[in-house]
């Protein structure tokens, strides 16, 4: 529409900018290279776009505006704004005109679909019923800024079909504009496996150029993934955090090339591998004393990699499955040590001294990973639960 540019600064759209943020541009907003947090409240805090902008402002910066990536669902409830401040609509009646409307998606918004809970699906973490994304508290317009623009939209499998089809076909959007959807502009990483574009991961996959983006909230997780040379797009969406659309996303893609694949991340699966499969008999033959008295020898013994805990995860899901709670508490004592600031470790280690009746010790780690995570953390209802 020619309304704004990417190189704009937030001082234009906003008064009283800090100096500190004042040049952060459209462009480090998208790519998540403006040095925002990822989130400054919780989900379903019911904050306008004046409050939700404020305490942006308020917000101490990562990093100086360019310097690096970071994702910022900040960053993009930002844009959100921008948008309604430069076409005068509510953020949703914009993307609907402009966006969902030509693309045909007709089920696809916060509220003017119309959903009702008995189409929604019902959320569920670790077991337990969450309920639907409208249970949650909403203003009257839709999601507080905390979600708005960064998520929480509702849609479905075939709507999110119809946006690639938009896309494929540049009916929504000309295909300038896709290309710089599409383009990777900065490394997700220090190994530069995967790159950002605006909105979309760029990564080489298996010889192929993949576009893809996942999301989850802690209960529901989706993915969206395409290739354009070979005309396939795989799109899951889950409703347990135990199920994760990822991993299906790229078992269903295994069977559309005919081969089987694992993402880069996952080349040695975190629960069955030889490191795991050694913590996991020490713990379990030599007994919990012993583990505590060595776990460092034992951990280098096993070749474990100290700047990665996922094998850890892996052994201590394993001893809970099979309700080895003694030994779980030394698995996630251990690990909480070596990894303080991993949420799903303080959850896991408040669950193991639960079993066991420690309820002072499961009030203890599950504060821990709400101070660490307040917002989406399962502790905080299990400290509720507690009282």
């Amino acid at each position: 529409m020619g309304l704004l540019s990417l190189d704009d600064p937030l001082s234009k759209y906003f008064d009283n900018v800090p100096s500190d943020k004042s040049r952060i541009t459209i462009h480090q907003l998208l790519t998540h290279t403006a040095g925002f947090e990822d989130a400054i409240g919780d989900d379903y805090d019911n904050v306008d776009a004046n409050a939700f902008a404020a305490l942006a402002f308020a917000s101490p910066l990562l990093f100086p505006p360019g310097a690096q990536y970071n994702y910022s669902n900040v960053g993009y409830s930002m844009l959100g704004i921008i948008i309604t401040k430069v076409s005068g609509k509510g953020y949703e009646e914009f993307l609907h005109e402009q966006l969902w409307k030509p693309a045909g998606m007709m089920q696809t918004g916060y509220l003017m679909p119309g959903h009702t809970p008995a189409v929604l699906a019902v959320g569920y973490r670790d077991g337990e019923r969450w309920g639907t994304a409208i249970d949650r508290p909403w203003s009257s317009d839709g999601p507080g800024w905390h979600l708005r623009a960064n998520g929480g939209i509702l849609s479905t499998v075939g709507d999110m079909y119809r946006w690639y089809v938009a896309l494929r076909n540049h009916t929504a959007l000309a295909e300038s504009a896709v290309k710089q959807m599409l383009t990777p502009y900065v490394a997700e990483g220090p190994e530069g496996q995967s790159f950002y574009g605006y909105g979309w991961v760029v990564q080489d996959f298996d010889g192929k150029r993949m576009i893809w983006h996942n999301g989850g909230n802690g209960v529901y997780n989706a993915i969206m993934s395409f290739v354009l040379s070979d005309d396939i797009c795989i799109i899951v969406s889950s409703n347990s955090n135990t199920v994760i659309s990822d991993d299906i996303s790229l078992q269903l893609l295994g069977i559309v090339w005919g081969k089987e694949l694992r993402s880069n991340a996952e080349e040695e699966p975190y629960r069955n591998n030889a490191v795991t499969m050694h913590i996991l008999h020490v713990i379990r033959e030599e007994g919990v004393d012993f583990f505590y008295a060595n776990s460092e020898k034992i951990l280098k013994d096993a070749g474990f990699d100290f700047e990665n805990d996922m094998q850890l995860l892996g052994a201590g899901e394993q001893l809970m499955e099979a309700e080895q709670w003694e030994e779980g508490i030394a698995l996630y004592t251990v690990y909480t040590s070596l990894f303080p600031r991993i949420v799903v470790a303080w959850n896991h280690l408040g669950r193991c001294k639960k079993a066991i009746g420690d309820v002072t010790g499961a009030k203890s780690a599950w504060e821990k990973s709400v101070t660490l995570r307040p917002q989406n953390n399962p502790a905080a209802k299990w400290l509720h639960d507690l009282q």
